[in-house]
């Protein structure tokens, strides 16, 4: 049996913590950690109408995030999906991979 060349790869790419994960991580806990004071402050009978207006906004922050970190792993498993269609497609089939990825939106 042969020995797996990628296996060592495979599992570093699955670790890696990337960018753009680590924008998304943040800004939820920076969401959390408002919800969290708001709620506290309210239940201790404090004024957190200001705070509140700074939450919404981290709220707005996350949904933002979350529709770049969305679109951004669309846009790569379309990669990955049409190269890996590509190299396991005789090449005579090639051309109609190729339509198909740009009737979808293209790879980029």
């Amino acid at each position: 049996m042969a020995p797996r060349k990628n296996a060592k790869k495979n599992t570093r790419e699955k670790d890696k913590f990337t960018t753009s994960k680590k924008i998304v991580f943040i800004s939820y806990m920076i969401g959390f950690v408002l919800t969290a004071v708001i709620v506290l402050g309210a239940f201790k009978g404090f004024d957190v109408s200001t705070i509140g207006m700074v939450t919404l906004a981290a709220y707005a922050e996350i949904t933002a995030s979350n529709a770049f970190y969305f679109w951004k792993a669309k846009k790569e498993n379309t990669m990955k999906i049409a190269l890996a269609a590509v190299k396991e497609t005789p090449p005579e089939q090639v051309d109609d991979i190729v339509k198909l990825v740009n009737a979808m939106g293209g790879i980029v």
